[in-house]
């Protein structure tokens, strides 16, 4: 009976000795999961706020470019209208002072020829200027890591309950 007794207590405890230290080594494994997986996800914050900082620093480049471009062309385009409304004055009163047809026609075709030169070199100063590259592009946000499954609980045995089993009667 003692014998008996013995070897039942060792099996049992052998059960939950077995069980518990699986648990612990399923609870052990998810820590050192939750471990690496906080580590990977600070990481990878750093990174996307990293690609925000440098998409942040290429627009606002992209910006002053596009700004700086944008301002030659008018400084360009305001001395054209200058150039070309001093040259409409001159051809004018050139014109108005010309006795003959002739030489209201030969002071009109200098106008225009004045004109021409003018127009060229602001066609060639607006292809000189410097143009800004292409817009910087979003960055895709790189996926975040997953976070790490959680070991499964032990099942508990379950206990019969104490009700009877209701059954129908073979008389209804």
């Amino acid at each position: 009976m003692n014998k008996r007794l013995a070897i039942i207590t060792l099996v049992v405890s052998a059960l939950f000795a077995s069980t518990n230290t699986a648990q612990a080594d399923a609870q052990s494994d998810y820590q050192l999961a939750l471990v690496q997986y906080k580590s990977a996800l600070a990481n990878w914050i750093i990174a996307v706020k990293a690609e925000q900082e440098n998409f942040k620093t290429a627009m606002q480049n992209w910006n002053a470019e596009v700004k700086a471009a944008e301002q030659a062309r008018k400084d360009i385009a305001a001395k054209f209208k200058v150039d070309a409304d001093a040259i409409k004055e001159r051809t004018a009163a050139a014109v108005t002072a010309a006795a003959t047809a002739k030489e209201k026609k030969a002071a009109n075709a200098a106008g225009k020829i004045e004109l021409d030169l003018v127009i060229a070199a602001r066609n060639v100063a607006l292809e000189s200027l410097v143009k800004p590259g292409i817009k910087p592009t979003k960055p895709t946000p790189v996926p975040a890591p997953t976070p790490p499954a959680k070991p499964a609980k032990s099942v508990k045995p379950i206990k019969p309950s104490k009700k009877p089993v209701v059954t129908k009667s073979p008389t209804n």
